[in-house]
């Protein structure tokens, strides 16, 4: 029977790990259960998540497991609630909450990494936007107003960029609620799920972009379903488990199929190999696992593999991005000052 749970996440990945770390250490340490409770309600947290563990810890005290007590806050993922539900069916709490901090923690950092690398070139778009519009609208009319006193003959490329200069003054209004759009239309589409099926279809199909993406699934994949294979859940309830977590409606669909068709008898990696999700190499992996009995080592191993891959992406993302838009740059305003400035010194030098 599949399950279609939300995610009710509101803690950030920062936050989970964080939190799972300190249940860890006090798992971990040999304390009995309500003390440690006590002790992580105490002053281990900051305000917001105080606030939680100490609801969690009286709802514990009347007698709730752990993990309906920490499922009962809008604030954790399903992902983790069943997770502890798991090892306390199995008593292996301390090692569970580790795995979730070292889990979360990585979610993390892969989050930032990515944010970063698609962040810096957008705020060197901006600042090329902002010199060649400075450049049109305050420059060029100089040079309009200096080649119109002294006269002569303006060549057709001079005189279309002059043109287009006086086009973007009157219209700079219009320009700017353009520009106002585009950037509310990009704030919809990633900061919020108004547009998520535009999003999906951009991040799994724009060129340049699919490649760290499907990279980024990979490792987020084998991270979360090493731990649940680990856990002993079975290979169709970790898939329905690991379903949400992709936070991508079309990666979830196909995951609801491969658990369909790994439930009917087929292969986890056949299942896998036809969403045409993820890399051949990582297919094959996940099926030398199956096959060696060994799925969450491969599966742990899969996922160093590809954050490593997705590391050395970005980084050349990042590289050769600055070095390309500051050649574009350079090649747009010299283009512009040598069509304004050539006619100006041929009319300078035939009146000298």
């Amino acid at each position: 029977m599949m399950r279609n749970q939300p995610n009710k996440q509101t803690l950030k990945a920062s936050e989970l790990s964080f939190f799972c770390y300190q249940f860890s250490v006090v798992f971990k340490a040999g304390i009995p259960y309500l003390e440690g409770l006590h002790i992580l309600s105490g002053d281990v947290f900051d305000a917001k998540l105080k606030g939680i563990v100490m609801q969690i810890t009286s709802e514990v005290e009347m007698g709730l497991p752990l993990n309906e007590a920490i499922g009962n806050r809008n604030a954790f993922p399903i992902y983790l609630v069943d997770m502890i539900k798991i090892a306390e069916n199995t008593g292996r709490l301390g090692e569970t909450f580790e795995q979730l901090s070292v889990y979360y923690d990585q979610n993390d950092q892969l989050r930032q990494k990515v944010k970063n690398a698609l962040t810096y070139p957008l705020v060197l778009i901006g600042l090329m936007s902002v010199v060649i519009l400075m450049l049109v609208l305050k420059v060029l009319p100089i040079f309009h107003e200096i080649l119109l006193s002294v006269g002569g003959s303006v060549p057709k490329a001079t005189a279309f960029v002059l043109d287009l200069s006086l086009i973007l003054q009157n219209g700079i209004l219009f320009i700017l609620g353009i520009l106002v759009l585009v950037i509310l239309y990009f704030m919809l589409l990633f900061k919020t799920n108004l547009l998520s099926k535009q999003r999906d279809a951009f991040l799994l199909n724009f060129p340049g972009v699919k490649a760290i993406y499907r990279k980024s699934l990979a490792v987020k994949f084998s991270r979360a379903y090493a731990i649940l294979i680990k856990s002993g859940m079975p290979l169709v309830e970790g898939l329905e488990l690991i379903i949400p977590l992709m936070e991508n409606e079309s990666v979830e669909k196909a995951l609801k199929g491969v658990a369909q068709a790994v439930q009917e008898g087929k292969s986890l990696s056949d299942a896998l190999s036809n969403t045409r999700l993820f890399p051949d190499l990582f297919v094959k992996m996940i099926e030398l696992g199956g096959k060696t009995g060994a799925l969450d080592v491969m599966l742990d191993k899969t996922a160093d593999i590809y954050e490593r891959e997705l590391n050395r992406s970005l980084h050349r993302l990042t590289v050769s991005i600055e070095p390309t838009l500051v050649i574009i740059l350079s090649l747009i305003v010299g283009a512009i000052l040598l069509l304004v400035m050539l006619p100006l010194i041929n009319i300078m030098s035939s009146i000298g």
